[in-house]
This record gives C-alpha cells, structure tokens and sequence, in this order.
C-alpha cells in the first residue's frame, strides 16, 4: 500500500505557470495568497471552478475566516475574478473563479521587465560604443582627451547628432590634412551638416568635390591626396 501511494506521489502532478511560481512576490502576492492560488488551481484542474471555504480552509493551515480575507484581497486587487456563468443547456447559473486578470498582470510585469532590460541594454551599449569613440580619439591624438575635448565629443553625439561613422570620417580628415585638433573637426562636421551629409561615403564624396589630381596623379590615375582645408569656409 505504501508503494501504491508513493507511486501515486510521483505520477500525479499540477500544472502550475512557472512564470506565476517565480514572479508572484514581483506583483504584490503573498505566500498565504500563492498557496491559496494553487489548491484553486488544484480544484480547478479537478473539474470545481469555485471549491467552497470550508474545502479550501480543509487543506490550509488557517481558518475559514483567514480564507475568506485572502480570497477578497485577491479578487480586490484585480488578481482573481469570480464569474456568474450559466450552463447552456440546464439553464442552471453557478460561480466560477477566472484567473485572467492574474495572468495578465503576469504578462505585463514580464513585458515590463523586458522593457527595463532593453533599455539597459541599450544604455550599455550606448555607453561602449561612446567609450570606444573616444578610445579612437585618444589613439589618434596620441594623448588623453582633455575634459572640454571629452565634453565637446559627448556634445557632437547628444546635441548634434552626428553618428560615431560621421566623426571618425572627420576625425580622419584632419589626420591627413594634418589638422589635428578640436575646432578643425567641429568645421568638417559643420560643413557636412550644412551639405547635408549624413555618411562618411557621402562626406568622401563630397570632399573630393574640392580636391583636383595633379599632373602626375591623373597620368598614374593614382587617388589625389585628399586634402581639403574646411577652415577656410569658416565665416
């Protein structure tokens, strides 16, 4: 007989929303309230959508009157709601306890979550891909930026809204033209802001506009050395 019911232990089972068993103390239940909602569950997947007080009371270690506060406290605060149905074919009306409104608080707590951790995520890599921008500045200048440098580069990216590929293609500009310093970049972005440049191929494009081959150059079709000085548009 022991072996029977020990059987028995391991085959019978409830099924129980995992996503309800580890986010319930997330959306404001407690564990009397949890377990409350699990031998509902348990009556339900029985076939008895509203078990009495007195059934749910039998199983539980509190009294009636303890029952009956969780149960209000749950359907008050839009957990549980208790349906009046009508049976289609007797025509008789009995009560039901839903658990859609659990469910879907559930659900938007998990859309809310993946919400948060979205825009952490984004965030973080907002955060490295600016940390990465300045790593490519210091490289270049051979130097920690300066705290007005740094401020200036935050200010292109949050202010302005130049792209990180939109800098780089500045920053290289002034690399080969040999202008290596802050304001000389700050013209080039302006400049192709005012051209309505928004990628480094059209910002290529358009500066070659300015530089012509040389003699030597256009016999060896070699690329003109692309040298453009954007300070000189500077009004």
């Amino acid at each position: 007989m022991e072996q029977l019911f020990f059987q028995l232990l391991k085959n019978s089972t409830l099924s129980l929303p995992i996503y309800l068993l580890r986010n319930y103390k997330q959306i404001g239940i407690t564990d009397e309230e949890m377990m409350l909602i699990i031998h509902i569950m348990d009556f339900k997947q029985d076939g008895k959508d509203f078990p009495t007080i007195h059934e749910l009371k039998e199983r539980m270690s509190v009294d009636e009157q303890k029952v009956i506060v969780l149960l209000q406290r749950l359907v008050k605060n839009n957990l549980l709601a208790i349906e009046d149905i009508k049976d289609q074919q007797t025509g008789i009306r009995s009560e039901e306890i839903q658990f859609d409104p659990l469910f879907k608080r559930i659900a938007q707590f998990l859309v809310h979550q993946q919400s948060i951790q979205n825009e952490e995520q984004d965030t973080k890599l907002a955060k490295e891909k600016k940390e990465n921008l300045f790593t490519i500045f210091e490289k270049e200048f051979g130097r920690p930026l300066s705290p007005i440098e740094c401020e200036t580069l935050t200010m292109w990216q949050d202010n302005d809204h130049y792209s990180d590929e939109l800098i780089v293609a500045a920053l290289r500009e002034a690399v080969i033209s040999g202008k290596l310093y802050f304001r000389y970049i700050d013209r080039i972005l302006f400049e192709w802001q005012r051209n309505n440049i928004r990628t480094p191929k059209q910002a290529r494009d358009f500066s070659l506009k300015f530089r012509k081959p040389t003699q030597v150059q256009a016999q060896r079709k070699v690329e003109p050395f692309p040298f453009y000085n954007w300070l000189e548009n500077e009004s």
